[in-house]
């Protein structure tokens, strides 16, 4: 009989942002320095004026995007840039960064990288369940009547490895979070709109 997950995932859906933070790892290293609102503001509105740039190199962006299955997430941009080395773009993104206060496009990327860790932490912190809703959750998978034993163990398991991970934010220096706190309404809007390269 087919799994019927509708029963069970009123407490689950609050574990699905912590499948993107997987992705993540997010590493000590990452957070050379701490962000400032100013930083955070300015890196934003160099996006917003790099538009044109990705426009301007829309075939180019697609053939790098199609070879990016080995994207580290937990430098979302630095990675990024390492596979534009060489292109028109990566010179052009260059003169937008320091057009807007960054010393190199390096440290524009890191900058970049240390906003979406952040701002990740920020939606985990948001969506934390409480552990009365995590029990509530495995006891709901425990009496489930249309899951296997072994469906029932592959969502136990899914689920520890979203809490440990939704834990992992906590590496998320706080004056980052501080920071980029602002900027969340922004940061939602941009990865949503579908008009923009990011």
């Amino acid at each position: 009989m087919p799994v019927q997950p509708t029963r069970i995932l009123s407490p689950l859906s609050l574990l699905i942002p912590a499948v993107i933070l997987t992705c993540l790892l997010i590493s000590p290293k990452a957070f050379a320095q701490n962000l400032t609102e100013a930083n955070v503001r300015a890196f934003l509105d160099s996006l917003q004026a790099a538009e044109p740039v990705m426009m301007e190199h829309e075939e180019e962006l697609e053939a790098l995007t199609d070879q990016s299955d080995d994207t580290d997430f937990s430098a979302i941009f630095s990675s990024g840039l390492e596979k534009m080395k060489g292109h028109a773009m990566y010179q052009d993104l260059e003169r937008v960064a320091k057009r807007h206060g960054f010393s190199s496009i390096k440290q524009w990327a890191k900058t970049g990288d240390q906003i979406f860790q952040a701002w990740i932490a920020l939606e985990m912190d948001e969506q934390r369940p409480s552990q009365q809703e995590m029990q509530q959750a495995l006891a709901e998978i425990e009496s489930s009547p249309h899951m296997t034993p072994e469906q029932k163990e592959q969502m136990k398991a899914m689920m520890g490895s979203a809490m440990t991970t939704m834990n992992q934010a906590s590496d998320v220096p706080n004056d980052n979070k501080r920071a980029v706190r602002p900027f969340m309404d922004e940061l939602r809007a941009m990865s949503e709109d579908e008009d923009s390269g990011w």
